[in-house]
Formats: C-alpha cells, sequence, structure tokens
C-alpha cells in the first residue's frame, strides 16, 4: 500500500505566450527549413541541370540542413540548429562564387538556387533565433516577476 504525500505544489499552467513562441519555433520555422533542404536536394538531382560539383555541393549542404531541420522538430529548436542553418545557408550563398573562382563550371540556375535558397536558410535562421531570444527573455522576465512575489 502506497501513502500520497500532498506537499501542497500547485501544478504549474504554461504560459500560453510561451506555447506560442514554442511551436512557431519548434514546428513551423522547422517545416519551412525542412522544405528548403528537399528543394536544394532535389531540384539539381531531378533536373541534371549544370555540373557535378555543383549538384554534389548542394546535396551535402541539402542532407546537412534536412538533418538540422529533422532534429529540430523531433527535439525542438536551439541555438546550435540556428547555427547549422545560417552557416549552410551562407555557404550556400557564397559557393557558386567560390566554385566559379577554382574554374569549377556553374550553371546559371544552380547559381540561382543556391542564392535563393540560402538567403531563405538565413533568414529562416535568423528569424528563428530572434524567437529563441525573445521567448528566452520573456521566460526569464516571468520567472523574476513570479520569483518577487
Amino acid at each position: 500500500m502506497a501513502i500520497h504525500v500532498d506537499r501542497g505544489t500547485v501544478p504549474r499552467v504554461p504560459d500560453r505566450s510561451h506555447v506560442l513562441r514554442q511551436g512557431v519555433h519548434d514546428q513551423i520555422l522547422g517545416l519551412l527549413i525542412l522544405v528548403t533542404s528537399v528543394v536544394v536536394l532535389l531540384f539539381p538531382m531531378t533536373t541534371q541541370d549544370g555540373p557535378k560539383d555543383a549538384q554534389v555541393n548542394e546535396l551535402v549542404v541539402g542532407l546537412v540542413v534536412a538533418f538540422a531541420a529533422s532534429a529540430r522538430l523531433y527535439r525542438g529548436g536551439g541555438v546550435w540548429s540556428d547555427a547549422v542553418v545560417g552557416v549552410a545557408g551562407a555557404w550556400l550563398i557564397a559557393s557558386p562564387f567560390v566554385l566559379g573562382a577554382q574554374n569549377t563550371a556553374v550553371h546559371t540556375a544552380d547559381r540561382m538556387l543556391c542564392v535563393v535558397a540560402g538567403s531563405v536558410l538565413v533568414v529562416l535562421s535568423l528569424v528563428s533565433a530572434a524567437v529563441w531570444w525573445s521567448d528566452r527573455a520573456a521566460r526569464q522576465k516571468s520567472a523574476g516577476a513570479s520569483h518577487r512575489k
């Protein structure tokens, strides 16, 4: 027979604004990042446009971003997933020019896809980081207010 001792604790009700920000941060932005990574993965391979070096570059970046987005959807977002997505987006923006400087042919459509997809990934990572920081500041503010009571 187990004896239950009531210590007078009140179950904590989650802050609605925190739940909304967490949903925006993890699910919506994670899905947008995942969709962008799928476009980067599939578009060059299905069209067979451009040189193989550019396709391999996009394949590797697409896989890295897809794994980061999947981890974000499974475990929730954070600073590291935002950083990985932001760095991958910045590399996608710079890679056509870096590959072009190395005398590797880069098709114009691949260049446009990389720049646009990279820009989208950088913007999404910045938005995600801003949502994460605002949520963190709001939680600290509410914790400080409840602690003073």
